[in-house]
């Protein structure tokens, strides 16, 4: 039998996946990630991060199945540096919510600027 506290704790587990995580900051992330998908059609975005400097980098799911990491300047909207991400470098937490340009799934979530502009859609990895 489960204690109470341990039920509790399982009960909750689904909902802190569901948490969010770095794609709360995804408007003010949009310039690097857009530039970063750019010029890598059918690639997504797993994960991103501010960094010093006006810099954000981000980890890409790229078509054939290989990941990326790209530095990308956030008021230019230009990649700095792209490197590859080793196949023993995964997590299983990459990719419950992913960034996209096009919307490849019913429920992606379309994100805009505050003009309305569309800036991309926030899905997950089975989306692609």
């Amino acid at each position: 039998m489960i204690p109470a506290a341990g039920l509790l704790l399982l009960l909750a587990l689904p909902a802190a996946a569901q948490e969010p995580g770095w794609e709360r900051h995804v408007r003010e992330l949009a310039p690097a990630l857009r530039a970063c998908l750019a010029d890598r059609p059918g690639a997504m975005v797993l994960e991103a991060w501010p960094m010093n400097h006006g810099k954000a980098g981000a980890r890409l799911l790229l078509p054939g199945g290989g990941e990326e990491r790209c530095v990308a300047d956030l008021g230019r909207g230009v990649v700095d540096s792209r490197s590859p991400v080793a196949p023993q470098d995964t997590r299983p937490d990459l990719g419950l919510r992913t960034f996209m340009l096009e919307r490849r799934c019913v429920d992606a979530r379309r994100i805009e600027d505050a003009n309305g502009r569309e800036l991309g859609w926030l899905a997950y990895r089975a989306c692609g």
